[in-house]
């Protein structure tokens, strides 16, 4: 499959017929050696492809387009993700990469009770930010998905999740009596949220809020680290709307 290749220009990829790539995208064609001529897909993040072939001028790759634009559908429903911060970055970017592949929106980071305050001030945040929006581009390329998620641009509370914009809302519960087969799934729904808390899980004041909005889920036997918690939430709850549309 040829190389996904990421334009963030919306307008040019529509109306130009050869678009000139950012020098971050020429430099990693130049490291991975992509030689031209070769077939590459370009992508804005919104869900607009446009097939073409790889030009190099100098140091700088351009793509002159041989296809036109086709737009992607968006897999219904959209799911959000609100991720409770874990106390490592390593681990966030971790959740990045899991989210792009499995087709998330939106993603919301969240100050818990049990994250570390000083890891994750607004500071730290904004001087993060540029890199995790990185991180996303990368994995959209890497997971041939055409739509970038959404990464908030501040971090949130649980408080101020805007929980009415969804139709459902779900999150990770230790419960043992709270199982994935004991959700009540809304066929018409067309947006949903997930909720996964941070290490050691929620704090009770945090598990009675999320209570008034959401309905909790046990997705293992075990206490999951919180990279897997994330794949495995999202993937059970795409797969058993995929159900639930058939």
């Amino acid at each position: 499959m040829p190389l996904f290749v990421y334009h963030e220009d919306t307008s040019s990829l529509i109306a130009k017929d050869e678009v000139e790539l950012s020098r971050k995208e020429s430099h990693h064609l130049f490291v991975l050696r992509v030689h031209e001529g070769a077939c590459v897909i370009t992508f804005d993040g919104l869900g607009n492809t446009r097939q073409g072939i790889l030009k190099w001028k100098s140091c700088n790759a351009f793509v002159q387009f041989t296809k036109s634009v086709e737009r992607c559908q968006i897999l219904l429903p959209s799911i959000s993700l609100v991720q409770v911060l874990p106390n490592e970055p390593a681990t966030f970017e971790s959740v990045l990469k899991k989210s792009c592949e499995l087709g998330v929106h939106a993603i919301y980071p969240v100050l818990g009770e049990r994250t570390e305050p000083k890891r994750w001030t607004q500071n730290v945040w904004h001087c993060k930010r540029a890199r995790f929006q990185r991180i996303l581009i990368d994995a959209c390329k890497q997971a041939k998905n055409p739509i970038l998620p959404t990464l908030g641009g501040e971090i949130h509370t649980l408080h101020n999740i805007p929980w009415a914009s969804f139709n459902q809302c779900f999150y990770g519960s230790l419960s043992p009596s709270i199982s994935i087969q004991k959700l009540t799934l809304d066929a018409t729904a067309k947006s949903i949220v997930c909720v996964v808390g941070p290490e050691g899980g929620f704090a009770p004041e945090e598990e009675k809020l999320l209570a008034m909005h959401a309905q909790p889920m046990r997705l293992s036997s075990y206490v999951l680290r919180v990279e897997t918690a994330t794949v495995s939430a999202l993937a059970c709850l795409r797969n058993l709307y995929t159900y639930v549309h058939i």
